[in-house]
């Protein structure tokens, strides 16, 4: 390539890494990074940005030493001048260019039903951790006189037996360690439970979503009757009826391309008034239902708010629970 031409491709080149690293500035200002990786990743994008940025900043310069005619050399004996064809060039830089012009143009959303149908909604959050560990629902049934058999389709109507008073479940350790049994690996969530069955209303907080639900998962039997607040997207498919539909959040390990959708079935008299992808904060009361097969946890809704999609719609593993 001629003198007058060798500022061509390092210019083009300094375009494409400016505008990946003002892309990534733009997301972060916005808080819209949040929608494509975990609070914990953020800071090593931040980091990429400014190496972007110095890797475009050498090449801007390389682009106007060579337009003034300051051709770089060095003493490897090989020619690094672009020689290549322009078509190729072309081909190569639009790689980069596309997903550039993507980014800035398409419109920044969260995950939501669409991808969740696609992924299929985990109503058994608890799943991973019954099938390493005994059955905790088994042993503490015994604490209870008689439990209930649910009906297939509808909720189980709490009853005096289903969660026992606070005064007879919080009043010794022993009578709570009896009705949260654990082995090794569950030990944490029982902890968990304890605390959450003194409680007139369990709340599900963002920082302990995951771990919550999974313990009123596990823990079941012993949570029937309980009342329970939590927050999230609608969700419906065809297998459920108009009373139903659920409550679900994307667990997020690194980035979006690792969510996973999961949630809780929720049932309520008008439930068709409110439309998918609409954010709720649900009060209502822990049941156990037969869904599609299989015994599930249950909210019977006694309110619902329509509520605006938080900043971090995903929630997120806490390294710390049960430390």
């Amino acid at each position: 390539m001629s003198n007058r031409g060798a500022w061509v491709h390092p210019s083009i080149k300094a375009i494409l890494l400016f505008g990946f690293a003002a892309y990534i500035a733009y997301l972060v200002k916005s808080d819209r990074i949040l929608f494509y990786i975990s609070p914990r990743m953020v800071l090593y994008v931040k980091l990429s940005a400014l190496g972007l940025y110095a890797a475009g900043a050498y090449q801007l310069y390389t682009a106007v030493a060579a337009y003034w005619g300051k051709r770089q050399t060095c003493d490897c004996g090989h020619d690094h001048s672009d020689n290549g064809a322009p078509w190729k060039s072309a081909i190569v830089y639009g790689l980069f260019a596309f997903p550039l012009l993507l980014g800035f143009l398409m419109p920044d959303t969260s995950l939501g039903s669409s991808l969740a149908a696609k992924k299929g909604m985990n109503l058994n959050s608890a799943a991973s951790v019954k099938s390493s560990s005994a059955q905790p629902g088994q042993a503490g049934a015994s604490y209870r006189e008689q439990p209930q058999e649910p009906v297939s389709g509808t909720t189980t109507s709490p009853t005096s037996s289903s969660a026992p008073p606070l005064s007879e479940a919080a009043g010794s350790g022993a009578q709570m360690e009896k009705l949260f049994p654990f082995e090794p690996f569950t030990e944490a969530f029982a902890k968990h439970a304890r605390k959450l069955y003194k409680l007139n209303v369990i709340p599900v907080p963002e920082e302990l979503y995951i771990e919550t639900l999974t313990t009123l998962d596990l823990y079941a039997e012993q949570f029937t009757g309980k009342k329970v607040k939590l927050s999230g997207f609608v969700y419906r498919d065809d297998t459920m009826n108009t009373r139903q539909f659920v409550i679900g959040r994307f667990s997020v390990q690194c980035c979006s391309a690792d969510a996973a959708p999961f949630g809780v079935l929720v049932d309520y008299d008008r439930a068709a008034a409110y439309a998918t992808d609409q954010w709720v904060e649900i009060t209502g009361t822990i049941g156990r239902t037969k869904f599609d097969g299989s015994e599930l946890m249950v909210v019977k809704a006694e309110q619902i708010a329509k509520i605006e999609p938080p900043k971090e719609q995903y929630v997120y593993p806490n390294s710390e629970f049960g430390s």
